[in-house]
């Protein structure tokens, strides 16, 4: 695998258990959810600290989620077949539909117990996606890398036996053999 793919599935590993790990602490932060259904059911004080918290905790979800949709569009650019990247953005949408779902949600009623509730369906839609579209992704970028490659390779010239011929600089792109 290139330097440049590996470091892409790293960073594909790396942002899906920084998103997993953030739904945790969303989940975790509310300790009366199986008690009560709303937030106003929850003493003041408590109440307070702990919608701040779940606001801050799920905006940065929501950024982190939204950031790594991008960031796989951009490793998707010319690696895979279209129909996947077509497929593969179509369902970073429908996450982000569901993102947007959670913020009408704390906007209308404030309750953090049902936006918490959405966030385990983002859960579920997420593994699901990370199966089925981001293992495939993760195939084609290191079948790319397999491939024959023209060009710099890891980032040095070519250098052939052809370099002391006249006109051959020796930093030309290198041909598959």
């Amino acid at each position: 695998m290139s330097p440049v793919d590996g470091d892409a599935v790293e960073r594909i590993h790396r942002d899906h258990a920084r998103m997993l790990e953030m739904i945790d602490r969303i989940r975790a932060e509310c300790g009366q959810r199986n008690t009560i259904q709303h937030c106003n059911d929850c003493h003041a004080p408590h109440r307070a600290v702990c919608q701040g918290n779940i606001d801050q905790l799920i905006r940065g979800f929501i950024e982190a989620t939204m950031k790594h949709s991008l960031i796989e569009s951009m490793f998707m650019d010319d690696k895979v077949p279209a129909a996947h990247r077509a497929a593969h953005n179509q369902a970073h949408m429908v996450i982000a539909q569901q993102l947007k779902s959670i913020r009408v949600v704390l906007s209308e009623d404030g309750n953090y117990v049902h936006a918490i509730d959405g966030i385990d369906e983002i859960h579920a839609a997420l593994i699901s996606h990370f199966r089925d579209f981001d293992l495939p992704l993760e195939r084609y970028l290191q079948e790319t890398d397999l491939a024959p490659q023209s060009g710099w390779i890891a980032g040095t010239r070519c250098i052939s036996e052809n370099a002391s011929t006249p006109g051959h600089t020796g930093s030309e792109p290198c041909s598959p053999r």
